[in-house]
C-alpha cells in the first residue's frame, strides 16, 4: 500500500530518504521528484508490514505519525505528533520501550516486539513495536506500531506468559523455548539461548531501600525482554538466574556489562560475579522437539544446581557439557523408543494367605542403563515418558494377546508415571492403543508412579476415574515414599495401594517404622483399598503384613522379575509348608 504523505494530516513530513533528482519529462508531463518517490516508497514499505508508522527524536518526541490510528487517539494519527510516545505506552513497559530505543541506536534496527500500549480511553492492549535508524537521517528513529492477538496463556495452546512489565517463570520460560526453537527450524532463524546468572542478586536485592530495589529489578527485566526474541523471551528462573532467547548478534560479554551497569547505576554492590553461557539453538543432531527436550532439560538443570556445574568457579563450558550430554541422552532415549531396545521382565504380587498369583507388574530393562528409576525420571524430565509410556502398554497387550489361550493368563500391572496421566491428550490416545485388542485390555492394571510432584490432584483424580469408568483397576505406587503420596491417598479414589518397601523391611526392628506402617495400613483399610506390600525379601516380612491384615505381597521372597511371561502364564506353582508360602521354580 502506496500512501503520498500529503494525505496525512501529520505535523510534518520526514526528511528525505534519497538523494533529489531533477524531474524528467515524459508523455504524461513531469514526473515526482525522486525524494518525493523515495519517501512514499519508504512509507509504503512501512504499511506493508504495520498499521502505523512513526518517525521520533531518541527521547521519544514523536515528529511524524501516518496510517490507522490504532486506539492512540480520538482524533487524525496526526494528533499524535508534539506528544511523546511513552505518552501511548502502558507504564508497566516504559522502561522496557527505553530499553528499545537503546538498542536502535545501538545495533541500527530492532526486529519488531511485543509491547503493552495505552489506548486514549485507558484500556491497554498488545502490539508489535519495531525500529529503525537511517545514517541519512540523523536525529530521528523511524518506528512501526502492528496490532497483534492478546498473547497466550495457561487456556490456549501456546507458552504461558508473564504479566506486564515482568518476566516469565520457569515454567513459562521452558514454554516459550519450545516455541521459539520450532520457529526458529521452520523459519531459518539464527537465535541463541543464554542463560544468565548473577550470583548473590537476591541478598543484594533484599539488603538494599526499597527504591534503588525497584531499580535494580525493573531495570534488569526490561533490558532482558529488551534483547529478547519479540520481547517476550526472557525468564527469571531463580532469584538469581535468567534465561534469554534473542538474535544471535547478543554476545554473553554484552549482557554482562549492561546487568553490572544497572547495578552500579542503582547503588548497589554484588556480592558474587556475573557469569553467562550461551548454547547453540540450532544443533540439528536431534529434532526441533527433541532439541528442544534438550534446551528445556538444560535450563531446568541450571535453575536447580546448587553449585558445581554453574558457580563462578566452575568451567567456562559447563552449560555446554551439561547441553551435550542432554542431546546425548534423548538420542539414546529416541531410538530405545523408536526401535524398541528394552525389554519388559515380570514380578509376581501374590496373595499371603494361600501363595496363589493374584497379578503380575511389568518393569522394564534398558540396556547400557544402570537403574530403571534414573531412565524414567530421565524420560519425565525431557518429556518422553508419554511416548514410552504408551509404548509399554502395547508391548504388554502384545504379549498377553501371545498367550490368551491360556486358562489362567494373569492380569498385569503397567506404570504409567503421573506426568503422562496428566497429559491432556492421554486418555484419548490411550483408548486408541487398547481397543484393537478388545476383552484383552481388562487384563491391564494401572500403577500410578509420582517421580514427579503432583500439582492438580483433582485433575490427576478425573483422569483416574475415566480409566475406572471404562474398566480398569487403579493401583497407588510407593504410598508413603513422600507427600504428595499422602495427599493422592485422600484426593483419588483407586482399587489398591502399594506401601513403600523401606516401611515393610524397617518395620521389622523399628517401633518408629512400625507406627507408621501401622497408620497407613489403616488408612487405607478406611478408604477401602487392597493393600500390597513392596520388598518382602524374607519371610518374616510376609508374616508382618499377614498380622496387619495386609493381604498381598511382592518381592523377592516369592520371585525375582523374570522375561519369561509364559513361565507365570503356564508353569507357576506354589506349596505350603508349616504355615510359610514357598514357591519353587
Amino acid at each position: 500500500m502506496t500512501m503520498p504523505l500529503s494525505q496525512e494530516s501529520a505535523g510534518r513530513s520526514p526528511p528525505p530518504i534519497g538523494p533529489a533528482v531533477t524531474p524528467a519529462s515524459g508523455a504524461a508531463g513531469h514526473r515526482r521528484p525522486q525524494s518525493s518517490r523515495d519517501r512514499d516508497r519508504f512509507v509504503g514499505f512501512a504499511f506493508a508490514a504495520a498499521d502505523l508508522l512513526i518517525e521520533s527524536d531518541p527521547q521519544g518526541n514523536i515528529l511524524f505519525s501516518a496510517g490507522a490510528r490504532c486506539r492512540l487517539t480520538k482524533g487524525e494519527v496526526g494528533g499524535l505528533v508534539g506528544s511523546n510516545l511513552m505518552e501511548v505506552v502502558a507504564p508497566g513497559d516504559r522502561k522496557y520501550v527505553h530499553v528499545l530505543f537503546d538498542r536502535i541506536r545501538e545495533k541500527a534496527r530492532i526486529k519488531p516486539s511485543r509491547v503493552m500500549f495505552q489506548a486514549f480511553d485507558g484500556q491497554q492492549f498488545p502490539a508489535l513495536l519495531g525500529g529503525c535508524r537511517l545514517d541519512s537521517c540523523p536525529g530521528s528513529l523511524f518506528l512501526t506500531v502492528l496490532l497483534t492477538a492478546p498473547a497466550r496463556g495457561n487456556g490456549g495452546s501456546g507458552a504461558v506468559t508473564a504479566a506486564q512489565g515482568e518476566l516469565l517463570d520457569q515454567c513459562g520460560f521452558a514454554g516459550i523455548l519450545e516455541e521459539r526453537i520450532h520457529a526458529a527450524r521452520e523459519r531459518g532463524l539464527e537465535q541463541g539461548l543464554t542463560l544468565l546468572l548473577v550470583e548473590g542478586l537476591q541478598a543484594m536485592v533484599d539488603s538494599m531501600p526499597e527504591g534503588a530495589a525497584a531499580e535494580v529489578r525493573e531495570g534488569i527485566d526490561a533490558y532482558l525482554r529488551g534483547i529478547s526474541a519479540d520481547g517476550d523471551s526472557a525468564g527469571q528462573l531463580t532469584g538469581d538466574r535468567y534465561g534469554i532467547v534473542h538474535a544471535a548478534d547478543i554476545d554473553g560479554r554484552e549482557v554482562q556489562g549492561h546487568i553490572a551497569q544497572i547495578i552500579e547505576a542503582a547503588g548497589g554492590a554484588l556480592p558474587g560475579g556475573i557469569r553467562s553461557w550461551t548454547l547453540d539453538m540450532a544443533d540439528d543432531r536431534l529434532d526441533a522437539t527433541d532439541a528442544a527436550r534438550a534446551l528445556v532439560y538444560t535450563v531446568q538443570a541450571f535453575a536447580s544446581a546448587q553449585g558445581g556445574e554453574f558457580t563462578i568457579s566452575s568451567l567456562e563450558d559447563g552449560a555446554n557439557r551439561l547441553m551435550a550430554g542432554a542431546v546425548e541422552r534423548i538420542g539414546q532415549l529416541r531410538a530405545t523408543i523408536d526401535n524398541r531396545n528394552f525389554i519388559v521382565v515380570y514380578q509376581p504380587i501374590v496373595d499371603i494367605g494361600t501363595g496363589a498369583v493374584h497379578h503380575l507388574e511389568a518393569l522394564t530393562r534398558v540396556e547400557g542403563t544402570s537403574s530403571p528409576a534414573d531412565f524414567i525420571t530421565f524420560a519425565e524430565d525431557v518429556g518422553l515418558i508419554y511416548d514410552f509410556d504408551l509404548l509399554l502398554t502395547r508391548t504388554v497387550l502384545d504379549t498377553l494377546q501371545q498367550f490368551r489361550k491360556e486358562p489362567k493368563l494373569p492380569d498385569v500391572a503397567i506404570n504409567l508415571s503421573a506426568k503422562t496421566l496428566m497429559s491432556p491428550i492421554f486418555f484419548k490416545q490411550f483408548q486408541s492403543v487398547v481397543a484393537p485388542y478388545g476383552d484383552l485390555a481388562s487384563k491391564l492394571l494401572i500403577e500410578v508412579t509420582e517421580t514427579v510432584v503432583v500439582t492438580d490432584i483433582a485433575k490427576l483424580n478425573e483422569v483416574l476415574q475415566k480409566l475406572r469408568e471404562s474398566g480398569f483397576r487403579i493401583c497407588l505406587d510407593d504410598v508413603g515414599a513422600g507427600s504428595t503420596s499422602f495427599q493422592s491417598l485422600y484426593g483419588i479414589q483407586a482399587d489398591y495401594a502399594k506401601i513403600d518397601g523401606k516401611f515393610v523391611r524397617g518395620a521389622v526392628n523399628s517401633p518408629r517404622d512400625m507406627a507408621m506402617l501401622r497408620s497407613m495400613v489403616d488408612v487405607c483399610r478406611q478408604l477401602g483399598l487392597e493393600l500390597i506390600g513392596e520388598q518382602v525379601e524374607e519371610t518374616v516380612h510376609a508374616e508382618l503384613l499377614n498380622g496387619l491384615g495386609v493381604s498381598f505381597a511382592q518381592g523377592f521372597l516369592f520371585s525375582r522379575p523374570s522375561s519369561d511371561f509364559a513361565y507365570f502364564a503356564k508353569d507357576w506353582s506354589k506349596v505350603r509348608s508349616g504355615g510359610k508360602v514357598l514357591l519353587k521354580g
